[in-house]
């Protein structure tokens, strides 16, 4: 698990980020191979930057070569809960969503609000609510009593699920993000607006794949980051987050 301070007003939140769900492998708990998936990718990550600044990734494959990433080749949907969404919660999302998109290259899809309670555990398969396909990226506003681990000054916590080819390789098939709604209100009430949407572009940086660096500059700094969207690290481990394997056989 991995702990970040973020520094953004007084008192002290956390930025949190954790593999929402460490089972892989496939079974009855997962669509037909193939859903959505292209021929080739659907978008491509632009030109790496140079400058400073460094990256690291949420998970390895298991030769520890490249990283664990989404399928290029099809697109990521996404949903934003109804559940405790604070006024302006949902364009704050989208804004967040184009940002991390046009920096990693992978094309998202916005389904929409879902009602959809938060949930400390969530199944990437629900076919009775999303249909025979994996179920989008959840992005919910919820409190501590619904996701515990929101306790302690934790503004926000990320991640996504992995499965595993017929080869071995992981591919992430969905996602969530928990963003503290009262901290998150808060930052908005307060006319930091600036500083909410980092909070979320930070979170689904750990959706995508990157996890937290030492490096203050960087969005995905452990201590918080800057607020002006990804830097020139981040931009680099998005860029090759964006080229993963176009897997149609999950």
């Amino acid at each position: 698990m991995a702990v970040a301070l973020l520094v953004v007003a007084l008192p002290a939140w956390l930025w949190q980020a954790r593999p929402f769900d460490s089972r892989h492998g496939l079974g009855a708990d997962a669509p037909p191979a193939g859903i959505g998936a292209a021929q080739a990718p659907l978008g491509a990550p632009p030109a790496t930057p140079g400058g400073r600044g460094g990256y690291t990734f949420m998970r390895m494959q298991a030769d520890g070569t490249e990283p664990v990433a989404y399928d290029p080749c099809r697109p990521i949907h996404f949903t934003t809960s109804t559940v405790g969404l604070p006024e302006g919660g949902d364009a704050l999302v989208r804004e967040a969503v184009v940002t991390m998109s046009e920096a990693s290259g992978l094309r998202f899809v916005d389904d929409g609000l879902t009602d959809e309670p938060p949930t400390p555990e969530r199944d990437p398969y629900q076919p009775d609510r999303y249909g025979d396909r994996w179920a989008p990226v959840y992005i919910s506003f919820a409190t501590p009593e619904q996701i515990p681990r929101l306790a302690g000054g934790t503004i926000g916590l990320g991640g996504s699920t992995p499965r595993a080819a017929g080869d071995g390789v992981l591919v992430y098939v969905s996602g969530s993000v928990w963003l503290d709604r009262d901290a998150m209100t808060g930052l908005l009430r307060d006319g930091r607006r600036d500083s909410a949407r980092a909070v979320v572009e930070h979170e689904i940086g750990h959706v995508i794949g990157l996890n937290h660096v030492a490096d203050g500059s960087q969005l995905m700094s452990e201590s918080g980051g800057a607020v002006e969207g990804p830097a020139d690290g981040d931009r680099r481990g998005l860029a090759i987050l964006g080229r993963g394997a176009c897997r149609p056989d999950l």
